[in-house]
């Protein structure tokens, strides 16, 4: 008699389509951690270096080379991040790539600034384009790349323009 609980749905991956991709999320985790512990003991050791070379006691440029390298770590973090969440769209990826990038890079800015010139407040000027850069991604996203929701049935702007390249593509054909 067959069981009557009731069953999984099928799955449309295969075992090896579905090892595949633990595979690759084991190897992206491993380059994140590899990348992390590089930034430690390399940043460490710069430390140590600034520390008693220049001005014996001082800090000065190894905290710029640590805010900076930390942009890059930021960015394969949230690479991961973003492969393990299953993000999916290359147009929603690319607004999260460009937020990170952003986020880090003002973290740089300032540290740079402080370290620097901190009598100078350069830092607003990049600060400022950074901004406007965030809210430009924003608005670009969410107005001409993001479709609506199901229920709407409405394309996003770029889906209606491929689709009108497509129809004319096909009339010359």
């Amino acid at each position: 008699m067959a069981n009557s609980t009731a069953r999984e749905p099928a799955s449309p991956f295969s075992d090896e389509a579905l090892r595949r991709i633990a595979k690759e999320k084991i190897i992206v985790a491993f380059i994140v951690k590899v990348h992390f512990l590089a930034y430690i003991g390399v940043n460490t050791f710069l430390f140590i270096l600034d520390y008693f070379l220049e001005n014996p006691g001082d800090i000065n440029w190894a905290i710029i080379v640590l805010s900076s390298w930390l942009v890059g770590l930021g960015i394969h973090t949230g690479a991961y991040l973003i492969y393990t969440r299953g993000v999916i769209g290359g147009n929603k990826k690319g607004l999260i790539f460009h937020l990170i990038a952003e986020v880090f890079s003002i973290q740089a800015v300032v540290v740079i600034n402080m370290v620097v010139s901190p009598a100078i407040p350069w830092l607003v000027w990049p600060l400022g384009a950074m901004t406007v850069a965030i809210l430009v991604h924003v608005v670009v996203y969410y107005k001409f790349l993001k479709g609506r929701g199901a229920k709407e049935q409405k394309k996003s702007w770029l889906d209606t323009k491929i689709d009108e390249e497509l129809k004319k593509a096909r009339r010359h054909a």
